[in-house]
């Protein structure tokens, strides 16, 4: 019994010596589960500041300009206020916007700042493996520009000569479209008819695709409205919408189709078509020179307004007319965090 209790005694060691032996693994693993982990936080935080200064700044470039002192002035404050806002402590370095006026894009890129004002996230346990701190950083870079081809949320055309006629109109100027009614106008010498067409949509959807660089677009003959867009016609009062805007048509009936030109934003404010269908709570005679309060006349109202819309589905290849399309660009790939 002496015996082994002189065995046991000698072996009350052994388990420091394992012990600092995985002491160094475990601060190592320690190091990663929460300092690594730290820095990817705040390399999404910067991120997210990163992508929403890029996505304002490009905005403001499509609505305003951003060619001046000024308002690269005012950009750089607009980059700094939102890079900051997505930071949990508030806190962030951020470059001066390097805008493209040629390309219509801007960067954003910025960098850890600490709400004590260090430039670096301090590592309290990868300090002990050698990393003291780490500073990291996020680049994101945004286009604006004219939309050319995606999803218009309603299949649903306006002609080029109701642009021309109410395009330049003020925002109490309602106007109505009338589905049997034309201003005739040319475009490249080609005279163009009127009025609107529906779209063939995408099967169950209230939706089209529309590509700029397609010769025709198919068309629905009739004037009333699509199935499947009960919903989505129910929820237009007040909105503006990117709606296509057609320079030609041809051939009536099934056999219609219409080259889109543009896309155009149209503030919707009511409508009525076949059946009776109008926007719920739209007085139809509040439009003076309608006269399209009962009957057969079918139409959209509305005006033509200035937008910029921040639907990332859109291409930016089309004409000018009253809408920008602003969205983010891939960005690219992040700096190795050490």
């Amino acid at each position: 019994m002496r015996w082994l209790n002189s065995l046991h005694r000698s072996e009350r060691g052994a388990s420091a010596v394992f012990l600092g032996i995985l002491l160094v693994p475990l601060i190592g693993f320690l190091a990663i589960a929460l300092d690594v982990g730290a820095l990817y936080a705040e390399r999404a935080q910067l991120q997210n500041g990163a992508d929403a200064a890029a996505i304002a700044i490009a905005r403001d470039c499509a609505d305003e300009g951003c060619d001046t002192p000024s308002a690269l002035a005012a950009l750089a404050a607009l980059a700094a206020r939102f890079t900051k806002a997505n930071a949990n402590d508030r806190a962030a370095n951020v470059d001066p916007p390097i805008i493209d006026l040629d390309a219509q894009t801007v960067t954003v890129i910025d960098s850890t700042r600490t709400d004590t004002g260090e430039d670096a996230i301090q590592h309290p346990f990868a300090s002990l493996i050698g990393t003291d701190s780490t500073t990291v950083d996020a680049t994101a870079t945004a286009e604006w520009g004219h939309p050319g081809d995606g999803p218009a949320v309603l299949p649903l055309a306006l002609s080029y000569c109701e642009f021309l006629l109410f395009g330049a109109l003020n925002d109490e100027d309602k106007i109505t479209i009338r589905y049997d009614e034309n201003h005739p106008c040319t475009r490249d010498g080609a005279e163009i008819p009127g009025g609107f067409g529906w779209l063939d949509q995408i099967p169950g959807q209230c939706e089209v695709l529309v590509d700029l660089d397609a010769d025709v677009v198919p068309s629905r003959p009739g004037n009333s409205q699509p199935v499947d867009c009960e919903e989505t016609l129910a929820d237009l009062e007040g909105r503006t919408i990117l709606i296509p805007i057609f320079d030609s048509s041809t051939e009536p009936g099934a056999n219609g189709v219409f080259h889109i030109y543009a896309f155009a934003s149209f503030k919707v404010t009511g409508w009525k078509f076949a059946g009776g269908n109008r926007m719920p709570l739209v007085n139809v005679d509040n439009y003076p020179g309608c006269g399209c309060s009962g009957g057969n006349s079918r139409f959209i109202q509305g005006y033509f307004k200035d937008w910029v819309s921040v639907d990332s589905a859109f291409e930016l290849d089309g004409p000018d007319l009253n809408a920008d399309v602003v969205r983010l660009i891939i960005p690219p790939e992040p700096r190795e965090m050490p």
